[in-house]
């Protein structure tokens, strides 16, 4: 891995590393992964994310994957560098990329979870997300907090509506040329 990666190169990282970031992204597996198979997955993301400081969340619903992971800039690359080249999913499509002020998830190197074909929609279900805990992201309506919610609240459902709203976003950023 290089030294200079995307997050390095992010406006107001210390330079002793610790500024911590978050990366949302979303993809498709490769084939339907068993319960054994999802489990495995897990310990070995553990595993990497521990050494690297990077901890997180991995939802999956029938094939498609959303994932919350945090930690420092360099931590975060390698681990995501990993994700990225895995040959268990493809489609990899970043939603989010941003300096963050605390852990969401620092008690896990890693949590797997799986929502089903449709999602926990319940709005009691949100609460199982964390066991138990409520969704503590960031601030209640932050982008992470909504875009993990969706995934868990409906599942591989609420991809399609995630892109276009993000596609959404981006075109009123792209200031218009006369």
């Amino acid at each position: 891995m290089s030294a200079n990666t995307d997050l390095d190169r992010l406006p107001g990282r210390p330079a002793d590393g610790s500024r911590l970031y978050a990366i949302v992204y979303i993809s498709t597996a490769a084939r339907l992964l068993s319960e054994q198979e999802l489990e495995r997955l897990g310990a070995g993301a553990k595993a990497r994310n521990a050494e690297h400081a990077v901890t997180g969340v991995l939802l999956h619903s029938n094939g498609a994957f959303m994932q919350y992971l945090e930690g420092p800039a360099r931590g975060l690359s390698h681990v995501y560098s990993f994700i990225k080249t895995d040959p268990l999913h493809y489609g990899v499509i970043d939603l989010i990329r941003e300096p963050v002020q605390a852990r969401e998830f620092a008690d896990w190197s890693m949590a797997v979870r799986d929502v089903g074909a449709l999602g926990q929609s319940a709005a009691a279900q949100h609460y199982a997300l964390l066991s138990g805990q409520p969704l503590a992201l960031a601030s209640p309506g932050s982008a992470a907090r909504e875009l993990l919610l969706g995934f868990w609240g409906r599942g591989r459902t609420s991809v399609a509506s995630t892109l276009r709203d993000l596609s959404i976003q981006r075109v009123r950023r792209v200031p218009m040329r006369a």
